[in-house]
């Protein structure tokens, strides 16, 4: 008897200082279980209107830019009250429009307002041609898009941050995921093997046809454990390939992995996605000898050195 008015006590103790702080509202939400989270329908329709006030913004910069004296109904479709706005004799040249960058700002009812970026390149002569970055707002609701004012230049967006991979060791040529990555690689662009050879059985990996490249002139692997496949079932890799058509060496392409061991024999489970990050995820600071994840930085290189093997021209097996 005296525990549970103890405890009737304590909830009218919180429920009062709650009204003191928040007044009913604050009581109300107490008790008030969250709100839902975003449906499957709210996503579908947040993807839908951002490609429309995307693609509204790219042709109302197009249009917009290019707008000479006399065309203000051009840019009528866009923005109400064209009519005053004062356009130049002669517009420049307009091409390559592509939207950059697109945020939803605020929403009220059915009513969203967008914020979108848009690269053009101005310039008759495509080599002397230089890109500018527009940002306009944007309007959406049921399914009607209209312009808040008018564009203005902005900068571009900026360099992203560095991450570091997790592909910390380099792997030797006689190493076992080297030969099994090397070979897949080599099958998959070359078409000097059979793909089935390198891949587990429910890989689904099929050959490029056509073959790309007539050969690799040099491999180089890294992986995220030390043991290159000699101990472990698993292993991700990341593959540097130098390939060539004809006598023609072209740039290198990396090639993220995932390796399963299967009766005692390396194969090429899955091409990743995305290479392999360490957990937590870790940034490059700003001096690039500094790694940083949050809290202390330390020195080391963003990625491992590999070994880089030169390989001799394929042959059909």
């Amino acid at each position: 008897m005296i525990a549970r008015r103890r405890r009737d006590n304590a909830v009218f103790a919180i429920l009062a200082t709650l009204a003191v702080l928040g007044g009913g509202h604050a009581v109300f939400s107490f008790f008030a279980a969250d709100p839902p989270g975003p449906s499957d329908s709210t996503t579908v329709s947040i993807v839908g209107n951002a490609q429309l006030a995307g693609s509204f913004a790219q042709r109302y910069v197009m249009t917009y830019v290019s707008a000479e004296a006399g065309q203000q109904d051009r840019v009528s479709e866009f923005i109400g009250d064209s009519r005053a706005i004062s356009l130049p004799k002669k517009a420049p040249k307009v091409s390559d429009p592509a939207v950059v960058f697109t945020r939803r700002t605020n929403t009220s009812g059915l009513l969203e307002i967008w914020s979108v970026t848009v690269s053009v390149r101005l310039g008759a002569d495509s080599d002397a041609a230089v890109e500018q970055f527009y940002r306009v707002a944007v309007s959406v609701g049921s399914g009607r898009v209209r312009a808040l004012s008018l564009p203005a230049v902005v900068a571009p967006p900026g360099p992203g941050r560095d991450l570091v991979a997790a592909y910390s060791a380099p792997c030797r040529e006689d190493t076992p995921v080297s030969g099994a990555a090397t070979g897949f690689l080599r099958a998959y662009l070359t078409g000097s093997a059979d793909v089935a050879r390198y891949t587990s059985h429910n890989a689904g990996i099929a050959a490029l046809a056509p073959s790309p490249f007539d050969e690799l002139e040099s491999v180089s692997v890294s992986a995220t454990e030390s043991s290159c496949g000699t101990s472990g079932s698993t292993a991700h890799v990341l593959v540097t390939v130098t390939p060539a058509i004809d006598a023609d060496v072209l740039a290198p392409l990396d090639y993220p992995l995932t390796l399963v061991r299967t009766d005692q024999q390396w194969q090429v489970q899955s091409m990743d996605q995305v290479p392999a990050l360490p957990d937590p995820i870790t940034e490059v600071s700003a001096n690039a000898n500094q790694i940083g994840s949050g809290a202390a930085s330390t020195t080391k290189p963003t990625t491992a050195p590999t070994t880089s093997v030169r390989i001799p021209p394929a042959t059909q097996n």
